[in-house]
């Protein structure tokens, strides 16, 4: 099966505004930015990948406050150095906070607020970005997918949803009240979704992450809906087709020339997504692929339209 951007169908939005972005564009450069003092912004699953880059892009804006939270230590403390490297080159103060916390334990969840709400007393900023993929089968074949196919080869179905979905609603759940009490700031959750989200095909993401993903996306739109009113924006955030520590041994013939996308894209997509309010975005899936500009000339189209969001055909 060809899924190269031109073979994927229509629905799945990769193409929504003309222009398509794999690199960081200059209209979204975080370094340009300037974030209004005080701006706290967790991220979770921030030890490696895409979350370790969405720090840096805050850090780069000059967030005054960064939670930065995985399960590993040491991968903390490199993310650690590198942002205080960004304050120190840029002669920005920048107070950070590590915290180690896995998603999947609501205790953990739990304390991570405490730990933000004891430290500042406010959130502007919550990134629900850590996720999984099923663990890898290991064909025999080199040149087929490490990932299971179908419901039978794919015995982590329960692992994935836990972490991807309950872990975004533990976050969610958690950190609502504190950002519904910072009413000064652009009070948002962005949780990691994924193209996937759209997608019935196992033979290039299992099944459980593609579940996991649409309802994510349903659930950002939930958030929305119910907490809009206390100024809560949330966002379901395709992060871009990258090369992580998670997606670099995906292997198999479908996988050849995906992971084409700056890693630090889905960074500067989310700064330049919650540095303000954008409550005609909020409740939607979002690609950090597409052009801001252009997406924002399509606004009175998209909220007339009620675009970007799932619903039945019938």
């Amino acid at each position: 099966m060809d899924f190269s951007n031109a073979a994927l169908p229509a629905h799945y939005g990769l193409n929504f505004t003309k222009t398509f972005h794999s690199q960081i564009p200059t209209n979204i450069d975080p370094s340009k930015v300037v974030l209004p003092p005080p701006f706290i912004v967790v991220v979770t699953g921030a030890g490696k990948g895409l979350g370790y880059n969405i720090s840096l892009a805050y850090a780069r804006a000059g967030c005054s406050g960064i939670v930065i939270s995985s399960r590993t230590t040491t991968d903390l403390d490199t993310l650690e150095q590198d942002i205080n490297k960004i304050a120190s080159e840029t002669g920005k103060k920048i107070d950070v906070l590590k915290v180690i916390a896995d998603v999947s334990s609501s205790s953990d969840v739990a304390d991570l607020e405490s730990q933000v709400r004891s430290r500042w007393n406010r959130v502007d900023v919550v990134i629900a970005n850590a996720g999984v993929i099923s663990k890898y089968i290991f064909p025999s074949s080199p040149s087929s997918s490490n990932l299971p196919q179908g419901l039978v080869q794919d015995e982590d179905w329960a692992r994935v949803m836990d972490i991807n979905l309950n872990g975004v609603w533990r976050v969610s759940r958690a950190f609502l009240p504190l950002l519904e009490k910072t009413q000064d700031g652009p009070q948002t959750i962005i949780a990691s979704c994924s193209m996937a989200a759209h997608s019935v095909v196992s033979e290039l993401t299992p099944i459980a992450y593609n579940m996991s993903k649409m309802a994510v996306m349903r659930l950002m739109e939930c958030v929305a809906n119910d907490h809009g009113k206390s100024g809560i924006q949330a966002f379901a955030l395709h992060p871009g087709a990258v090369v992580t520590p998670q997606t670099k041994n995906h292997a198999g013939e479908a996988w050849s020339g995906i992971l084409a996308d700056d890693e630090g894209l889905a960074g500067a997509f989310c700064v330049w997504l919650s540095k303000t309010k954008r409550e005609w975005l909020s409740g939607r899936f979002v690609s950090c692929n597409w052009d801001a500009e252009e997406l924002e000339m399509m606004k009175d189209n998209i909220v007339r339209s009620d675009l970007l969001k799932y619903r039945m055909i019938v």
